[in-house]
């Protein structure tokens, strides 16, 4: 019942809002703050610099070099060889070993916390634990995506320099150059993206390693031992032939199109990345 005096209006009573939902921070402003905690982690700590200037000179020193080896044996090519000649194959030869140095420090984005025990400290400045992963995944994305950008175009424009003599080399403007360059520098950001999800399941270095290692490396070379047509049709669906297939100018008949590629690729990213947001999410620390 609410008291009041003759003539005046009833007194209302006072809604004071909660002390703690006042306090509490949106989802947005904690992911904004947990960005840049990630980014404060990525750029303090020295294998950052040592892995991705590993990454960087794979990209744009081997595929320069065995572009070069490539142009002091041009003469020994027959016309077939020449007709069917990619001039970005030689050129992003790098991009196996750049990604699987992007991938390593993918990993170490998760374990070097759990080796540590800083994952105890970052989930009590995020319980989100979702939202901490996806901090986690965005921030090394953008890195990756600037990074790759960035090395792919340099092994693209030397390459293509090296390639000038003997007259096979393109520009930017020739159809599927600018594809291939972006497709190169994705395939690197989502290599990176399947390393995180695999460390942040596993939560131990060598075993995340191994898996992303036997998945690029292992995987294709026992497929490689299963009779024909079997061989060639799983091979071309494993997750380093769609990267490869990414950076491909030429397509060729055991490899997917850059679009097949990219959207396996992608597949494979967003199932472990969906994998670990639910397995992170629910289990401790």
């Amino acid at each position: 019942m609410t008291v009041g005096t003759a003539g005046t209006e009833p007194v209302r009573p006072m809604v004071i809002p909660s002390v703690a939902s006042a306090m509490t921070p949106s989802r947005g402003a904690v992911f904004l703050a947990a960005t840049r905690a990630e980014w404060t982690k990525l750029r303090t700590v020295r294998t950052t610099y040592w892995v991705l200037g590993l990454a960087i000179h794979a990209t744009v020193g081997v595929g320069p070099l065995f572009t070069a080896i490539l142009v002091n044996r041009w003469d020994q090519r027959s016309p077939e060889d020449i007709a069917t000649f990619d001039p970005l194959l030689y050129a992003f030869a790098g991009l196996d070993l750049a990604q699987l140095a992007v991938g390593v420090l993918g990993v170490l984005v998760m374990t070097s916390e759990y080796s540590s025990g800083q994952i105890g400290v970052s989930l009590v400045a995020v319980p989100q634990r979702r939202l901490l992963l996806l901090a986690k995944l965005t921030m090394f994305a953008v890195l990756l995506t600037v990074v790759s950008l960035v090395s792919c175009l340099a092994a693209f424009l030397i390459g293509q320099a090296v390639l000038s003599p003997v007259d096979a080399d393109l520009t930017l403007a020739d159809e599927g150059a600018l594809r291939a360059v972006l497709g190169s520098a994705g395939r690197l950001v989502l290599v990176g993206l399947i390393a995180v999800g695999l460390g942040a399941l596993l939560r131990r270095t060598a075993g995340a390693i191994t898996v992303l290692v036997a998945a690029l490396t292992i995987l294709p070379g026992l497929a490689l031992l299963l009779p024909a047509p079997w061989s060639d049709d799983i091979t071309k669906y494993l997750p380093n032939s769609a990267a490869a297939a990414m950076s491909a100018l030429v397509e060729f008949p055991n490899m997917l199109s850059p679009l097949g590629g990219l959207v396996v690729l992608l597949i494979y990213a967003m199932a472990v990345v969906a994998g670990a947001l639910v397995v992170f999410g629910r289990r401790d620390a």
